[in-house]
């Protein structure tokens, strides 16, 4: 007999959460121990399913045998210990029994036997409204009813909660709302959406739709939920005229379709998280059927008929003990003891199409059974379920909280910028200001001036924009690290060169960061690049100020993309080349799309050796140079420049010692310089960065090389912002460096002066490195006047904003009159500038640290002679037109 009970326990299980639910079967058992045989199999279940007792003669109609099931205390809505769910709701079959119900009630008042109004009239219908009001009040207002309350808002706040928490992170992108507002829209959402669902699913309206579409009494459009229950109420039942066909009443139906339509919703597998996720058995009914013209036959009919009319099948298994079996398609009376081999054919069936839903069974014994213990809810599936619901309630909040967190503190959610670590890489203004968290100090507050200018430019509808391509969120790890001067020196450059910049059409200035030591140019690039794809106002790419391997993958991204690019103080040969050469062991082809304002390595190493030859060594028979250098393998500037510096001594007949290399990863500088030291050459040539030249000469100031003559590279002009003083004040050396730009140039030439230098010997930008504020402020004026034109040539031809070919055009047909001198792209492939200006400066205690130019080269402006200095004669711009 066991065995008979666990065939019922695998009809009442409910199959894994992804399988549809399967139909069920009413299990007919016949013959003289038929409700002893029923019992027997339903006993195990009682307590852990919903599960009701239906016995013959106990209910007089079909009403009152549907409230014994779904009323407000009925057997099947009672709650099942240890489920760990809330037990199945019945709305709809309460909302129809209440309103037959009210043709049977007393008349309020008194005032009128016949109280119940006739449907589409308005005689006591606002009596009948006020009392459907007060029993949904009442339903409310009860301890049944709160608990019900209190359900559905945890119902529906496991759906609005993670809707709202989702909304925050929507609200603060698209909307570019900041602060505490997405987290108020965000609660806002999950609060009105909470109350709303939770307010339609106590009452019953999220289902009561449902009621026009069934096909009894239906529910006509439009129509109120009191006249409708008005219409119930009138509508002619068994019970009430003998007329009418007991068992062929619509409203006996709806009754029944009404209890199997809520018995479903509690089963059905929504979208949204709800209980039916969890539900691991099947509801359970035991009914007693002896009279074949009883209620509790007519109950049976009914709701195989309304299946059969509606396509609706039941989640409850129904076991009934019957007299006999009612007339319809055959299904055998196979003895109890078959029960396992009938149900399995049965369920066999049921696969392939919708199956008869009886079974016939006889008993003509009840067997021992032995021992079966009660059975227990299931409550895997439910712990699944509130797992489930944890998580939606958990995990969006925490990965809302963690990405707005992780907005607020690095990229605030910029369309075209991205995090990296503790960086935010990318533009960070391309569509509004920059976040305030993003910068610190003077790069903040240049960058707001810059969004400000902006603002104006954008305000104008006609302008045009520059990206600037920069480290701005440099790690500064040592005192001497200077590279932060030279980036706030880029943006007071931009920050005047677009303030100044007055006509149409206006600029706006983008700022693309790169990261610490350039090491995001790539994506940088490529942020750049999807943005110019999308903005027709984007021109070009200014900056990319040092030679190290994140520039040269930049300028490959912004090459491939054809956009523009005009360095500042990058000076390697061969910075801007593409692809590989034919042998793959030198860069292949120089970009037709890059250009630098800059002198090249080559240029400022053979002016730096004829320096040392002809005016420092001028008296020493065999002079001697030693070379220091970085080997860092992503530093191209260093190294190109250590070899252009051999090439350039050696053609000078200066003997070059043994190199004397350091990395400025892991230090050496102190080392090298001391060996170089050790070499007693007659002059230091310097090509290491800025950040470890102070602790050179302070090496070389404490081994003891008395007169020590240093030639350094044009990049320790940062430091000279810094550290020119106590330079100068040094008492073995004497200290020269190339400068490829500098205001003091100017003073020793009658050349008519720029607005912008006559404001710099005016004292304005004190603190700035000069190679990196002049050469920038060139850069953004040179790709500005060229868009510029092409803009107004445009306009005139009725055309709207240039293409960057035109910018292109214009940067090699073209020769400006710059605050770094003249600048003249030329007709070769490499666009390094023609006979650019540059000087090698002398740090002069005598001037308070202040620098004076020493030897000067290149031409101020287009109509200055060339200089007369000898030193200077033929100074070739690259390595490729040197005289051979």
């Amino acid at each position: 007999m066991a065995d008979l009970r666990n065939v019922v326990e695998a009809l009442i299980r409910r199959p894994v959460f992804w399988r549809a639910d399967p139909p069920l079967p009413t299990v007919l058992v016949t013959g003289p121990e038929a409700l002893a045989a029923a019992e027997l199999l339903a006993k195990p279940f009682e307590d852990a399913v919903p599960y009701a007792h239906v016995k013959e003669g106990e209910h007089k109609s079909i009403q009152a045998l549907v409230e014994a099931l779904a009323g407000e205390q009925g057997e099947l809505g009672k709650p099942v210990g240890g489920s760990l769910l809330p037990p199945p709701r019945f709305p709809l079959a309460q909302f129809v029994l209440w309103a037959r119900k009210q043709r049977h009630l007393p008349p309020p008042g008194n005032k009128s036997e016949d109280w119940l109004p006739a449907p589409g009239t308005h005689t006591g219908y606002r009596m009948f409204k006020e009392r459907l009001k007060d029993w949904q009040r009442s339903s409310r207002d009860s301890d049944r009813g709160r608990r019900t309350s209190a359900d559905f808002l945890a119902r529906a706040a496991t759906t609005w909660v993670p809707v709202g928490t989702l909304a925050v992170w929507w609200f603060n992108g698209p909307a570019d709302l900041v602060g505490l507002a997405p987290w108020v829209l965000g609660l806002l959402v999950a609060a009105l959406g909470t109350t709303g669902q939770a307010f339609f699913s106590i009452r019953g309206t999220l289902f009561t739709g449902w009621l026009r579409n069934q096909p009894y009494i239906r529910r006509d459009p439009f129509e109120g939920p009191a006249k409708y229950a008005l219409r119930l109420a009138n509508a002619k039942g068994a019970d009430d005229d003998a007329d009418v066909k007991r068992d062929d009443t619509d409203v006996e139906r709806l009754l029944v379709h009404a209890l199997m339509r809520d018995l479903r919703e509690a089963y059905k597998k929504w979208i949204i998280p709800w209980p039916s996720w969890g539900r691991g058995l099947y509801a359970l009914l035991l009914i007693e059927v002896v009279d074949p013209d009883g209620v509790n036959a007519r109950f049976l009919r009914l709701v195989e008929e309304t299946t059969r009319t509606t396509g609706l099948l039941p989640p409850m298994v129904v076991l009934a003990a019957v007299s006999s079996v009612p007339p319809g398609p055959p299904i055998g009376s196979a003895e109890l003891g078959r029960l396992p081999e009938v149900v399995g054919r049965w369920r066999a069936a049921a696969r392939f199409r919708v199956p008869d839903l009886r079974i016939g069974i006889r008993a003509t014994d009840v067997p021992a059974v032995g021992e079966y213990p009660p059975v227990l809810p299931r409550r895997k599936r439910a712990l699944a379920y509130w797992t489930a619901i944890g998580l939606l309630l958990v995990l969006p909040f925490a990965l809302v909280f963690w990405v707005q967190r992780d907005r607020a503190a690095h990229c605030g959610g910029l369309q075209w910028a991205e995090r990296s670590g503790t960086e935010c890489v990318g533009i960070v203004n391309a569509a509004g200001a920059t976040p305030d968290d993003l910068f610190d100090g003077a790069v903040k507050d240049l960058v707001k001036k810059i969004d400000a200018n902006n603002g104006y430019a954008i305000g104008s509808g006609r302008y045009v924009s520059v990206v600037l391509f920069g480290e701005f969120s440099i790690t500064k790890t040592e005192a001497n690290d200077i590279r932060l001067s030279a980036a706030v020196s880029e943006l007071e450059a931009v920050e005047e060169q677009q303030r100044t910049a007055s006509t149409t059409p206006r600029l706006q200035v983008l700022i693309a960061n790169a990261g610490d030591n350039f090491r995001h140019g790539r994506r940088t690039a490529q942020l750049i690049t999807e943005l110019a794809a999308r903005d027709p106002h984007v021109m070009g790419v200014i900056g990319l100020p040092r030679s190290v391997e994140g520039v040269s993958q930049a300028i490959e991204e912004l090459h491939l993309a054809k956009i523009p690019m005009v360095a500042t103080t990058a000076t390697a040969d061969r910075i801007g080349y593409v692809g590989d050469s034919a042998d793959g062991k030198r860069p292949g082809q120089p970009s037709p799309y890059y250009f630098q304002v800059g002198p090249t390595n080559f240029r400022e190493a053979t002016l730096g050796a004829r320096f040392a030859r002809r005016m420092l060594l001028a008296d020493v028979d065999k002079p001697s140079a030693v070379i220091v250098q970085d080997e860092s393998i992503t530093d191209q500037y260093t190294k190109n420049l250590a070899d252009d510096f051999e090439t350039a001594l050696k053609a000078q007949g200066i003997a070059v010692k043994e190199p004397k290399d350091y990395n400025v990863e892991s230090g050496g500088i102190q080392e090298a310089a001391v060996a170089a030291c050790g070499l007693k050459p007659d002059v230091f040539l310097y090509a290491g960065r800025a950040s470890e030249f102070l602790g050179f000469l302070t090496s070389i100031e404490g081994s003891g090389c008395k007169d020590a003559k240093v030639l350094a590279g044009d990049d320790v002009v940062r430091a000279m912002a810094d550290h020119a003083g106590e330079i100068a004040h040094m008492k073995q050396m004497e200290v020269y460096y190339v400068a490829l730009a500098h205001r003091a140039v100017w003073n020793q030439s009658a050349t008519k002066q720029t607005a912008f230098i006559s404001d710099l010997l005016a004292g304005a930008h004190p603190k700035s490195s000069d190679d990196n504020l002049i050469l920038t402020f060139d850069a953004a004026n040179v790709l500005y006047q060229a868009a510029s034109t092409a803009y107004r040539a445009g306009a005139q031809e009725g055309g709207g904003l240039p293409s960057r070919g035109d910018i292109l055009y214009r940067l090699t047909r073209r020769v400006w009159n710059g605050s770094s001198g003249k600048i003249d792209f030329g007709s070769a492939d490499l666009h390094a500038p023609v006979d650019k200006a540059f000087a090698i400066m002398k740090v002069d205690v005598a001037r308070a640290g202040n620098p004076k130019p020493v030897v000067r080269c290149g031409s101020l402006d287009a109509t200055e002679p060339p200089p007369k200095d000898a030193v200077c004669a033929g100074l070739p711009d690259t390595a490729d037109s040197q005289p051979k």
